[in-house]
């Protein structure tokens, strides 16, 4: 770990940056009123680094804004340790590649994202905090969007192996479709690969089908648990509408 400290105002407002990697992240914090460089410290990108970050950042005075890189990558948890400190976050643009300077130094790039969010606050989108059940969905999405792609290659190995196939096995199948098709595949017993060409090929589609099956197990557990929380979503949803209607109501309309 690296720090640089160089003058400490703990009466006035700060605002810091953060430059985000794997293991590490880098920290630069900023006078809001003045934009001096108050200091800089990298900590291991982990609970008790973020802990050690915002402890130095708010060493300097009451946090008025926190710029971070990355917050739906790399700096993800920090970006949610921020927010359950109720630190206001923003998202820090990365420079694109091309823009970079040779070389790379993380005070410098802390800095840069410090006086991006000092300059931008209004301008900077609201950071990510990967959290909540719209995080939820994402990620079960992200699975869900695998298996179907692994499910339709299945079929479609299924269906070039039938085509090669031995005429022995292909007749056997052909008046099969979609369904009923794999079903029928996935409970044959064909013999050892070893023995033939006709059994190999009944091994591979047995195979194939198998794996067909478990991964529309595994979608429709998904999709189970994707209703689930859109349907909380949706009722959390009603509610934030009925408070805002409520909030903006006539008063004489809740009169007796």
């Amino acid at each position: 770990m690296t720090t640089t400290t160089i003058d400490r105002d703990t009466s006035n407002a700060v605002v810091a940056g953060v430059d985000t990697h794997q293991d590490t992240h880098h920290v630069a914090v900023l006078a809001a009123g003045s934009g001096a460089r108050l200091g800089d410290l990298q900590v291991p990108a982990t609970p008790a680094g973020y802990e050690r970050l915002l402890g130095f950042v708010a060493s300097f005075g009451a946090i008025a804004l926190v710029g971070v890189e990355g917050t739906n990558s790399y700096g993800a948890g920090l970006a949610r340790y921020l927010a359950a400190a109720d630190v206001t976050i923003r998202e820090v643009i990365r420079p694109k590649r091309t823009q970079r300077r040779r070389g790379k130094s993380d005070p410098i790039d802390a800095y840069a994202a410090a006086q991006q969010a000092l300059a931008e606050p209004e301008i900077l989108p609201i950071a990510k905090t990967s959290d909540g059940p719209v995080e939820q969905i994402r990620v079960l999405m992200a699975v869900r969007r695998s298996a179907m792609k692994a499910r339709i290659a299945a079929h479609r190995q299924i269906t070039s192996l039938l085509i090669t196939a031995p005429d022995a096995v292909r007749t056997r199948f052909a008046h099969l479709a979609s369904d009923p098709l794999i079903d029928t595949l996935a409970a044959t017993r064909p013999g050892p690969a070893v023995n033939s060409v006709t059994a190999a090929t009944g091994q591979a589609l047995r195979r194939l089908a198998g794996r067909h099956q478990d991964l529309t197990a595994e979608i429709a557990d998904i999709d189970a648990e994707l209703r689930i929380l859109t349907t909380q979503v949706r009722a959390r949803n009603a509610r934030h509408q009925r408070v805002r209607r409520d909030h903006h109501r006539n008063p004489a309309d809740h009169r007796g």
